[in-house]
């Protein structure tokens, strides 16, 4: 299946046109992160002079999930794929640690004091499916307001969840879905379901 076409919003704008960003800040679970990610990241370079993928501290549904260190070092094993422009960001930690719920707004407003740059050189890195719910978003209007957007789907549709579940039930994982950088951990998700 091949992804949507890669789509930019500068901040404040409805329609998509091309765009660079300083930054983009990809963030999920990555629960494990997987090949599907990967393509994400790749996409999300076409566009930003530097991908910053954030997994997140704790679950919007309170799911539970493998340790937030070991997540980290994924994403870190993962980033180095692809050189000095991707980089993990554990900054969820500190933003979370007070237990308070961490809003994708708040997470950019953040990063962008830190690194110095206008909310416009930013861009939040969500899937087309996102691209609907958007409006749902906690301060939605804010968010686009301030920030700019890349919507970058998958190369292949591959869900961590389903990961976790064939590994649990000692099924093969397709080779095409897999990061050889984390496989050897991938046994965590057999004692873990």
């Amino acid at each position: 299946m091949q992804p949507s076409p890669l789509q930019c919003f500068a901040a404040g704008q409805d329609e998509p046109a091309p765009q660079r960003f300083a930054l983009a800040v990809y963030g999920g679970a990555f629960d494990p992160p997987h090949a599907g990610h990967a393509s994400v990241i790749c996409r999300a370079l076409e566009t930003s002079e530097q991908v910053l993928v954030v997994p997140s501290y704790r679950h919007a549904d309170a799911k539970r999930m493998a340790d937030f260190d070991l997540r980290c070092a994924w994403v870190e094993r993962l980033a180095a794929r692809f050189g000095d422009r991707v980089r993990c960001c554990s900054l969820e930690r500190e933003l979370g640690a007070d237990g308070r719920v961490i809003y994708s707004v708040d997470l950019l407003s953040c990063l962008a004091e830190r690194y110095g740059l206008p909310g416009e050189r930013l861009a939040l890195v969500i899937g087309e499916d996102n691209l609907t719910r958007l409006k749902t978003f906690h301060r939605a209007a804010e968010l686009r307001q301030r920030f700019g957007l890349v919507v970058a789907d998958e190369e292949m549709t591959v869900h961590s969840s389903a990961i976790r579940a064939m590994i649990a039930a000692g099924q093969a994982i397709p080779e095409a879905w897999q990061l050889p950088e984390i496989q050897a951990d991938m046994t965590i998700y057999r004692s873990a379901m």
